[in-house]
């Protein structure tokens, strides 16, 4: 399975409820059976977690850090 995104690539993701964020790509998910397309691991400065996403789910960056705002700050559990 070819991989759009390389890893260390830097990726926009909207979560869902969320503005589009920045993300970098972690790593190239395995392969599975009958995927609809390949996963990435994903990753924002931001948030103290990772994403898999599939690949349809990401856009290329096309500008610096400053354009994406908060989008990827996590919400508060307050």
């Amino acid at each position: 399975m070819a991989f759009k995104f390389s890893i260390g690539q830097a990726v926009e993701y909207k979560p869902k409820g969320q503005s589009i964020g920045l993300f970098k790509v972690v790593r190239h998910m395995p392969e599975e059976d009958h995927a609809m397309a390949p996963k990435y691991l994903i990753k924002s400065l931001r948030e103290g977690f990772e994403r898999i996403v599939h690949e349809f789910e990401l856009e290329p960056s096309v500008g610096d850090e400053s354009k994406y705002g908060n989008a990827a700050t996590p919400r508060s559990t307050r």
